[in-house]
């Protein structure tokens, strides 16, 4: 049995204290961090002027939701950004990971360690009410990793001779934000619990699985050193494209074997070589970078290898993208040479199709636009429920802001939807939302109907297409139900739907759609009448949530 601590809280003299205290993915790889950098790096600015800090928001003990990323290249960015996304009702917000790196954070092994970045972080979020944050602690260093050249690592885990300031470096960072009032960050609020070593097991971290254990075990005993409260994440698994919905466990292997994968660094056995080690983490990650459905799929593979092994351990989602049905190459394009891979439930005979949408949406035609701000606004709903019911601990939603340069026609949409999948335009000087999409007003939504839920069911309904989940929670249940046909949807399409009937046992209900309108900031609703306490409802890619009124 494992004692669980909430995510954002620590043990202390075994007590637990929650209070106040004295292409992520290869999608955007090579694009993420120079975009950053371009955009951003030249955009310093003095930090604006002190705010009182907001209350924290506490998951209590339910799942914590969480955006990224944060980015820290200048303060008004930073403090504009929390401020912004604190109106969600968010809990949980997580650092882009080049400024957790430990090459950035330490240019040198005599240099001294730069928290500059990780407390603008650290203080910008938690001033804004956000509880759990989640940093990514990454080996990469171009003086101490193994093998580090100009257009990333070959080999981030570090040089024999410095796996002793690796461990140092680990320690004094969670000891900086484990809220024990020793050596903590000035005005730290909450403990920062919730540490992943590496950002995603893939060309993230290419390094050979071994390696990795290695520096996943130096790592997880100079964290729990520092704080013996701390959950330290192994580096994500990457799954996707793999289509893990199989009838039979001993079709794993064949799923992946038959899969073309882009990045081809950790297969199924180095995930297999990491989940062999529970004693070196203590929660699993996972990044969902599919379907939301692919969620089920992944937490039925993980229980099949966990139970083999005999452990359970909380798992967590920290990376997450809109359903993108292309990456790693080009999708504007359906007949040349290069093109991207495709996504479940992406499939082949959609390439084309794929490409005259991305097409227009590279072009910036309006229309195709405002439909994929709504289409992602309803994926991430859907995403979040999924997981609710799925029993995960945590999920990271995406993004806080369009991925840079990869909307751009250059680009050719090789990061396929998820490069829209921003929440927010903001003045890149000052913060300012000049812009705020369906994303965040969904989110909002969805925050505030999450409330004071204690559990997410799954209606068992015979057409599996229907997926209506019941939310219980004290002051009453509600619903929220949408329709997953399990097929590429686009523009031209419109609204396919089915009617589902659902047994309320309420005289009338409210029935509101999640906000997928540009320009929309509040929720439209209709009140109907039931008919003996059953509802027919229309279902169709987005989610509806029905509130029984008495």
């Amino acid at each position: 049995m494992i004692a669980r601590v909430p995510l954002g809280c620590a043990r202390r003299a075994g007590a637990v204290v929650c209070g106040p205290v004295s292409w992520t993915s290869p999608f955007i790889a090579a694009a993420r961090a120079a975009a950053v950098a371009v955009l951003l790096g030249a955009c310093a600015t003095e930090p604006p002027e002190p705010r009182e800090p907001l209350p924290g928001r506490f998951a209590e003990g339910e799942m914590v939701v969480g955006l990224e990323y944060a980015v820290v290249d200048n303060a008004g960015l930073a403090v504009g950004m929390a401020q912004h996304y604190a109106g969600t009702g968010l809990t949980g917000m997580k650092l882009l990971g080049e400024a957790s790196a430990w090459g950035r954070m330490q240019s040198a092994p005599d240099a001294p360690i730069d928290f500059a970045d990780l407390d603008l972080f650290v203080r910008s979020y938690q001033d804004a009410g956000f509880t759990v944050l989640t940093v990514a602690l990454k080996p990469h260093s171009r003086w101490a990793s193994k093998d580090v050249g100009l257009l990333g690592a070959e080999n981030a885990s570090p040089k024999a001779e410095y796996r002793a300031l690796f461990a140092e470096w680990v320690t004094r960072v969670v000891e900086r934000y484990d809220g024990d009032g020793i050596e903590d960050m000035p005005g730290l609020r909450w403990p920062v619990a919730l540490f992943e070593i590496g950002s995603e097991f893939s060309s993230y971290q290419p390094e050979p699985v071994a390696d990795y254990l290695a520096t996943l075990e130096i790592a997880y005993r100079a964290a729990h050193r520092a704080n013996p409260g701390v959950r330290v994440a192994h580096a994500a698994f990457l799954t996707t494209p793999v289509d893990l919905d199989v009838a039979d466990p001993a079709g794993y292997e064949a799923a992946w074997a038959r899969t073309p994968r882009h990045d081809l660094h950790h297969g199924l056995a180095d995930q297999r070589a990491v989940l062999d080690r529970p004693e070196i983490f203590d929660v699993i990650n996972l990044h969902n970078l599919g379907a939301p459905a692919e969620l089920e799929h992944q937490l039925r593979w993980l229980a099949h290898e966990t139970g083999r092994r005999g452990y359970r351990k909380p798992v967590i989602v920290s990376d997450t993208i809109p359903t993108s049905y292309i990456a790693w190459g080009p999708a504007t394009d359906c007949t040349g040479g290069a093109q991207g891979v495709l996504i479940p439930p992406a499939k082949e005979q959609d390439r084309c199709r794929l490409a005259a949408f991305f097409r227009k949406l590279v072009d910036g035609d309006p229309a195709t636009l405002a439909w994929t701000r709504g289409f992602v606004a309803a994926d991430h709903v859907q995403r979040t429920v999924i997981a609710a019911e799925q029993g995960v601990e945590l999920i990271n939603l995406s993004f806080t802001f369009d991925l840079p340069l990869l909307t751009w026609r250059l680009a050719q949409a090789g990061a396929g939807i998820s490069a829209w999948g921003g929440g927010a335009k903001f003045a890149m000087r000052s913060g300012q939302v000049l812009e705020s999409y369906p994303l965040s007003h969904a989110i909002g939504q969805m925050m505030g109907h999450l409330e004071g839920v204690t559990r997410v069911e799954r209606v068992a309904l015979p057409d599996h297409a229907h997926r209506i989940y019941k939310l219980i929670r004290p002051a009453g249940p509600l619903w929220v139900a949408w329709l997953d046909r399990d097929r590429v949807l686009l523009p031209e399409d419109g609204s396919p739907s089915s009617q589902a009937a659902l047994n309320l046992q309420a005289p009338a209900v409210l029935v509101e759609p999640v906000i997928t309108e540009i320009g929309r900031g509040r929720p439209r609703q209709s009140r109907r009448q039931t008919q003996g306490g059953r509802l027919t409802v229309e279902l169709s890619h987005t989610p509806v949530y029905i509130l029984p009124l008495e």
